[in-house]
């Protein structure tokens, strides 16, 4: 039964890593243009109790400005989540709402620091056009540290021309009881 329970856990650590992206890979050559430093103020909206479009409550408390971690400049965009109790949906979104052209870019980049001893489950998704186009990127981990994502965004490249929105979601499964939050720096555009 010991050898079963060994292999079923390799398997599954195994097969987690083909369903995840990885962080900290390289980031991809090309012309990198800062999207979002967070030094010019703060843009980005928490989804909370009322944002039910999207399924259930939301856990996000807050998207402010901090100065307690940053990877370029000063600021980071701290992302505060409340208790992820067994009952709680354990699902958070932060976004940005404004019209963009990502014309000619091949990858979003996003400098995170995860300050708790828990992991993140982080999406990342643009939304384009008038009819709001869905277009999901990568799932990573995230880890406790500070880590780098490289989020392939080339397969939209027709919706490029037209971002209405990027959100940052986590989706994690485990419970963390106390309120937690998570940074974000250094939005990158590589072309």
């Amino acid at each position: 039964m010991k050898k079963l329970v060994i292999f079923l856990s390799i398997l599954m650590l195994s097969f987690s890593s083909f369903c995840f992206a990885q962080v900290d890979g390289k980031i991809p050559d090309g012309a990198s243009l800062l999207f979002d430093g967070f030094e010019k103020g703060n843009y980005w909206i928490w989804a909370g109790f009322d944002w039910d479009q999207y399924g259930s409550v939301k856990i996000s408390t807050g998207a402010d400005l901090s100065k307690e971690w940053a990877s370029e400049g000063a600021y980071s965009l701290k992302m505060s989540m409340d208790v992820m109790d067994e009952d709680s949906t354990k699902s958070a979104i932060w976004f940005y709402d404004g019209t963009n052209d990502l014309s000619g870019a091949k990858y979003m980049t996003m400098d995170f620091y995860n300050p708790e001893n828990y992991v993140y489950t982080i999406t990342v998704v643009i939304q384009a056009t008038n009819s709001w186009k869905w277009c999901s990127l990568q799932t990573y981990d995230l880890p406790h540290g500070k880590h780098t994502m490289v989020f392939d965004v080339s397969k939209y490249a027709d919706y490029l021309h037209d971002v209405r929105r990027i959100a940052i979601y986590n989706n994690s499964k485990q419970v963390l009881m106390h309120e937690s939050h998570i940074y974000v720096d250094n939005i990158r555009l590589i072309r």
